[in-house]
């Protein structure tokens, strides 16, 4: 009988033979089907857009590998064919650690890895203002304290601030309607609150006339 071995690489590809030998020590020689041995693919290169945001679209990557198909697995129970999926409306359970591996002619490779960070999404500030204002005033915007936040403020008129609480100064009626802040904080923003904001005319006193007086007067003659 031809050559054994535990263990098969590409260099045993080729034809092989059968050797068999009866009782009486009459050998016989049969050819056997051809074997091929086909290579282990290499590891795939695993990547992604991490760190994201809560919230955000987390897309995966994995290295091109000829005709290879794809096997991620990763927290969640997540499991994909793709050979770059990605997961849409991310929660903090999608972070972690993700694999991957090919196979290629039936061979399966060693897992490629990826760390994932998935950030939390700031709630948004309380907006405020010291509404309504007359026409000429300053009107005072707003916002709550959140640790470590930059703020984004827009509003009528092309209205913009970065200030945690802005001001107006010599507001007009074209400052009147709603206003909006957001927070970031590393580097995820929150959804926008927003705050109404009348800017008018100050409303004279009303001032309501006395009736007249009627007189009746009794004249003797």
């Amino acid at each position: 009988m031809g050559a054994t071995a535990s263990t098969y690489s590409a260099s045993l590809t080729g034809s092989y033979t059968v050797d068999v030998t009866d009782s009486s020590g009459t050998v016989s020689t049969s050819p056997a089907d051809a074997v091929t041995v086909n290579a282990v693919p290499g590891a795939p290169t695993a990547g992604s857009n991490s760190p994201v945001c809560a919230g955000s679209t987390l897309n995966l990557t994995a290295s091109t590998v000829a005709g290879a198909t794809y096997a991620w697995t990763g927290p969640n129970s997540f499991s994909s064919t793709s050979q770059n999926p990605s997961i849409a409306n991310v929660t903090a359970a999608a972070g972690g650690s993700y694999s991957v591996r090919v196979t290629v002619n039936g061979c399966q490779s060693s897992a490629g890895t990826t760390s994932v960070t998935v950030k939390a999404t700031p709630a948004p500030p309380t907006p405020g203002s010291n509404s309504p204002v007359c026409v000429g005033s300053t009107l005072n915007l707003t916002a709550s304290t959140v640790a470590g936040a930059t703020y984004a403020w827009t509003g009528p008129s092309g209205y913009t601030s970065t200030q945690q609480n802005p001001s107006i100064m010599n507001a007009m009626a074209a400052n009147s309607g709603m206003y909006g802040v957001r927070v970031t904080v590393n580097g995820c923003q929150s959804n926008a609150a927003t705050t109404s904001v009348n800017v008018g005319d100050a409303t004279p006193p009303s001032v309501t006339a006395p009736a007249p007086t009627t007189t009746t007067q009794t004249i003797c003659q």
